[in-house]
This record gives C-alpha cells, sequence and structure tokens, in this order.
C-alpha cells in the first residue's frame, strides 16, 4: 500500500514540489489544504504518513499547528518556512518530530529530509515492536513467577520445585509455562 501524504499549503502553489518529493510511483497523491484547522480535521479521517506544512497557512502561521500535529496524531511533520524564520522555527520545534527546511528549498536537501523523515519513522516502529515484545515476555514472567510464589507458600515447595513442576507440566500437556501457570493461579485462586 502506497503512503499517503498530507499537505498544508496556505498559497496552494507548492503541488510541483509536493509531487518531486512524493513520486505518484511510491505515493498516493498528495491531499492538499490550505489551513491548518482543514488539516486537523482531515486527519482523523485517514492514515496519513506525514504531514507537509507551507508557512504561512491561511489560517495561522503554522509552526505552533506542526507541533501540535505531531504531538496529537504521533506523525512526523516536515514543515516550509521562508529562510528569514528558520532559525526560530527550527528552535521552536526542536524537541518534536517536526523537521524544518528552509524557502526557498534545495530539491535535494528537500528529497534527502523526505528520506531521513521516512527511515527514522520505519525505525522507531521496530523499536516500538521489540518494546513491545519485550513487555509481553516481562507480563508472562511476572504471571510464572507469581505463580511459582503461590506454590511456595502454599506446599512449601521450594522455588526451583515450583519451577521444575511448571516447566514439567507444561511439556507434558504441550503448552507453555505461562499457559500453565494462568490455569493453576486460577485453581488455587478458587480455592482460597
Amino acid at each position: 500500500m502506497k503512503p499517503l501524504i498530507l499537505a498544508a499549503d496556505g498559497q496552494q502553489d507548492h503541488e510541483g514540489l509536493l509531487r518531486e518529493l512524493f513520486p505518484p510511483a511510491k505515493y498516493k497523491p498528495c491531499i492538499i489544504v490550505p489551513s491548518a484547522s482543514a488539516a486537523r480535521q482531515l486527519l482523523p479521517t485517514r492514515r496519513f504518513s506525514m504531514v507537509v506544512i507551507f508557512t504561512p497557512l491561511a489560517d495561522e502561521y503554522g509552526i505552533r499547528s506542526a507541533m501540535e500535529i505531531a504531538a496529537s496524531f504521533d506523525i512526523d511533520v516536515l514543515l516550509f518556512v521562508p529562510a528569514d524564520k528558520f532559525d526560530q522555527a527550527a528552535y521552536t520545534v526542536r524537541e518534536t518530530s517536526v523537521f524544518v527546511l528552509s524557502m526557498p528549498v534545495n530539491r535535494q536537501a528537500a528529497w534527502q529530509a523526505v528520506a531521513v523523515v521516512e527511515k527514522a519513522r520505519l525505525k522507531i516502529r521496530q523499536v516500538e515492536r521489540q518494546l513491545a515484545r519485550t513487555r509481553d515476555k516481562y507480563k508472562e514472567l511476572q504471571v510464572v513467577s507469581r505463580c511459582k510464589l503461590l506454590l511456595m507458600e502454599n506446599y512449601q515447595w521450594t522455588e526451583e520445585k515450583a519451577h521444575r513442576y511448571i516447566e514439567k507440566t507444561a511439556m507434558d500437556h504441550s503448552t507453555t509455562k505461562v499457559l500453565v501457570a494462568r490455569i493453576l493461579l486460577d485453581k488455587m485462586q478458587a480455592r482460597a
């Protein structure tokens, strides 16, 4: 599935640059709106890969909206500002996922910025997936540990014996230690 880009362009004169940065062979056609409020209304309705903002917008300048959109929708924002506003904009958004470029823009720098933003988002998603797997594993370990603790308390077993019991039961029933631990916890709690 091709990525979808939302562009907010108050002057509506950057369509050519958008086609160059996001070619139809790789991206769906950009959806272009004139204002930050129109962008905010459209963002919840579709799954956009990135938001591009050309300042100034029809209803405001755009820097604050870029930061709000990036934070509220967990999306990367590419913000184009006039060269004389670049330093101020870059300083203002320095701790957000807003990437600032000055206009007029060097096409090569813009392509590189798009590539960097896309690669960074990909890397972040990979780290988020790994973090989710680690959290799941941690929760599973907590369940098994809790079960071992209750086995030790209820039957005066050692930690090693409780561990072996869970492990052997899991092997005997061709299931996981977590599932065995959950079943045992349910049984022990039902008795209590």
